[in-house]
């Protein structure tokens, strides 16, 4: 089918009558996943009346969801895990009717901006300093702190429109920049809080057989703006949060429990603010995402 001939069978979600409709649900459900840009671009146009919108909303909604979660099959198969491009997802996910232009070239900039101070002669400590300078002074990123878990606190595109977030969204932005630009910075899932670690050796996607991509130099504290924590202080850095100082915890996790995270986290943060419908798409897409990764975790596991 042409773009002209979408466009004309989109046009028709305006017809009254229930038959025509049924009808063009039917054509854009064949066409699947290809029609969800010629959907959003209809939305985006001025004019349409009250029945048009809901209805391209609602089928956007069904062929953009089926579409996020064959990308995100595609992105647990592969090589590099590139959490950038995992946020993206996340975001598409939440509102499939916005597109994801402004988020993808807002993170292009930073990590441009960021490139452009790194240089190969620089120490572990001096590209974290770089990092922290340009993420947290010159473009003004900070954690929220205190009070109820709060989505817009939690999602990709409202964290890094607003330049806030939770100790996990700040985390998971600033690590994906690392990652952009091939530093050897993983997450470490701690409970209830969420910071990095810079590995001697190994970078994104080079874990050994047991699962780490190498000894932590030092950890990173983003909701701290960027504050460096020594292996050996972690127990104390652990003490203050009243975390359980449990070495399982301060290993450098893979990308993929960042991602699960991050989806858990928005269920909860919808489900407190009382968004039941939205909660329960991300607990599906969670769910989704653990069946895709079960098979590598089995094997990670043997």
């Amino acid at each position: 089918m042409s773009v002209t001939e979408l466009h004309a069978l989109i046009s028709l979600l305006e017809d009254p009558d229930e038959g025509i409709f049924s009808t063009v649900k039917q054509e854009l459900e064949k066409i699947g996943e290809a029609a969800v840009p010629s959907l959003r671009r209809a939305l985006e146009e001025e004019g349409h009346g009250t029945v048009f919108v809901a209805r391209a909303k609602a089928l956007l909604d069904q062929l953009a969801t089926q579409e996020v979660r064959s990308l995100f099959a595609n992105w647990m198969e592969s090589a590099d895990h590139g959490l950038a491009e995992a946020l993206l997802l996340i975001n598409q996910y939440v509102d499939p009717a916005a597109g994801n232009a402004g988020l993808k070239e807002t993170l292009h900039r930073i990590r441009q901006d960021i490139w452009l101070e790194l240089n190969d002669d620089m120490t572990a400590l001096e590209q974290v300093r770089v990092i922290n300078r340009i993420f947290f002074e010159h473009h003004g990123f900070e954690g929220t702190r205190g009070g109820a878990a709060r989505p817009h606190h939690a999602l990709p595109s409202e964290v890094v429109s607003q330049r806030k977030g939770n100790s996990l969204a700040l985390g998971a932005v600033y690590l994906a920049m690392a990652q952009e630009l091939e530093l050897p910075i993983h997450g470490v899932n701690l409970p209830n809080h969420f910071i990095l670690a810079y590995c001697d050796g190994g970078h994104l996607g080079e874990f050994t057989e047991e699962g780490s991509p190498g000894s932590v130099l030092f950890y990173i504290n983003p909701f701290n703006k960027g504050g460096v924590i020594h292996p050996d202080e972690v127990n104390v850095f652990l003490g203050h949060l009243d975390l359980p100082v449990d070495q399982r915890h301060c290993g450098p996790c893979h990308p993929v429990d960042v991602v699960r995270r991050l989806i858990g986290n928005l269920a909860y943060a919808y489900e407190r603010q009382e968004d039941l419908g939205q909660a329960e798409r991300m607990r599906e897409l969670l769910f989704f995402v653990e069946g895709c990764s079960a098979p590598e975790d089995a094997e990670r596991a043997e």
